[in-house]
């Protein structure tokens, strides 16, 4: 009799637990595929979220997700709103002009490789397009700033030329008429790790970039103001 009753007592809190769960509708909304670029558009019936989700079509990739909140209805409209192609390196952009939401996508096509992806409000689409405006390289490091002016914007995207990586980027808001080089500040190399401190002049801000020098590394870029 003991032990049916303690049998009781430790099963209350299950069954009171399963009695509490629910479930939201979660739902495919939306697909685009650019190149070997995939987006899923993927949205939370409930909490009217809706979450943009980027992978490259290439074995022992891995996905980025972006969620934000919906204006109006459910979904989103995503288009690629522009290409640039340097070297190794694909730089898109990609937009749900339902959301007022863009997003720049950087990655190679090759085995193993992930986005760089990192969103950002863009209300503003009387100038489409991406530019290169600057190109730094230091060592096996290639940075590229990156102008999307109809969102006054500006991204950096680093790239370590070696087999098997993946870029990073960076994006924030642009100086307005800001004049100034990427400069490479500082150089740290400690074993295989090596950080390297860039500036943006134009834009007043600082980067520290740190990856190591071997097959299948990735930078990982984080900026701040100077």
């Amino acid at each position: 009799m003991k032990r049916l009753v303690a049998l009781f007592v430790f099963l209350v809190p299950l069954v009171s637990a399963a009695g509490e769960f629910s479930s939201t509708l979660v739902v495919q909304t939306g697909f685009l595929r650019e190149g070997d670029l995939i987006v899923r558009n993927i949205t939370d019936l409930v909490s009217k979220k809706t979450c943009l989700t980027f992978y490259i079509g290439t074995a022992g990739t891995s996905p980025i997700t972006d969620c934000y909140d919906v204006v109006g209805e459910f979904g989103a409209n995503v288009r690629q709103a522009a290409h640039l192609k340097e070297g190794e390196l694909i730089i898109r952009k990609v937009e749900d002009t339902k959301n007022d939401r863009a997003c720049l996508v950087a990655y190679v096509s090759t085995p193993g490789t992930s986005p760089a992806v990192h969103c950002y409000s863009s209300a503003h689409r009387f100038k489409e397009g991406l530019q290169v405006d600057d190109h730094l390289r230091e060592g096996d490091l290639d940075m590229h700033r990156i102008s999307d002016a109809s969102a006054g914007t500006t991204c950096l995207v680093a790239f370590v030329k070696t087999k098997g990586t993946s870029p990073s980027t960076f994006c924030y808001p642009s100086v307005p008429q800001g004049v100034g080089p990427l400069h490479q500040e500082n150089e740290l190399k400690v074993g295989d790790l090596v950080v390297r401190k860039i500036t943006d002049g134009a834009n007043n801000k600082a980067c520290l970039v740190s990856y190591v020098s071997t097959e299948g590394t990735s930078s990982r870029l984080f900026c701040f103001d100077r």
